[in-house]
């Protein structure tokens, strides 16, 4: 019982944390207060995870949690100052939209990540310094022992190659 609800928190705070960018941005969109947008950001966390029993699966998170957020979002607004309320089919539609969002994004990263597998060992350890360490090219060069201008030209490269698989990659699912 204790490992199925470890389980289920895990689960849960994984895709919380994958959906927070979307999160933030709606949220913020409609409070249109950073502070403000804080406190929802939290109520939403809360509220989402005590109703995350009655989430299908089946159904994208985000849209899910964006529902809740947009609740709680409303809630905040009527109990600041209803004149700064967006009509409900307005807040709906942002809602969608972050969410229809989302999704694009999340395939377009799914799409990268297999770009990024096509590349060689070495130069996926480059990207990889580069773009997920955010290393600079200089150390980059003198962690590897590669000169500056080969480093810059393997990173060069790399991101024309990236660009053209992706955009191939998505214009081929695309279709």
């Amino acid at each position: 019982m204790a490992e199925e609800k470890d389980r289920r928190h895990e689960d849960f705070l994984k895709r919380y944390l994958q959906a927070q960018p979307s999160i933030r941005a709606y949220v913020l969109s409609v409070v249109r207060d950073f502070h403000v947008t804080e406190d929802v950001l939290q109520e939403v966390a809360v509220a989402a995870w005590e109703k995350y029993e009655a989430y299908d699966p089946a159904r994208p998170f985000v849209g899910w949690v964006l529902g809740v957020a947009h609740h709680k979002s409303v809630d905040s607004l009527r109990a600041r100052k209803p004149r700064l309320l967006l009509p409900d089919d307005i807040a709906a539609r942002l809602a969608q939209d972050a969410a229809e969002l989302s999704e694009e994004a999340a395939e377009r990263r799914k799409v990268l990540a297999g770009c990024v597998a096509k590349l060689t060992d070495e130069v996926r350890k480059i990207v990889h310094l580069r773009f997920e360490e955010n290393l600079d090219s200089h150390e980059i060069a003198r962690r590897e022992g590669k000169s500056l201008a080969a480093v810059s030209k393997m990173l060069t490269r790399a991101r024309a190659f990236l660009i053209r698989c992706t955009e191939r990659s998505l214009a081929v699912d695309g279709s």
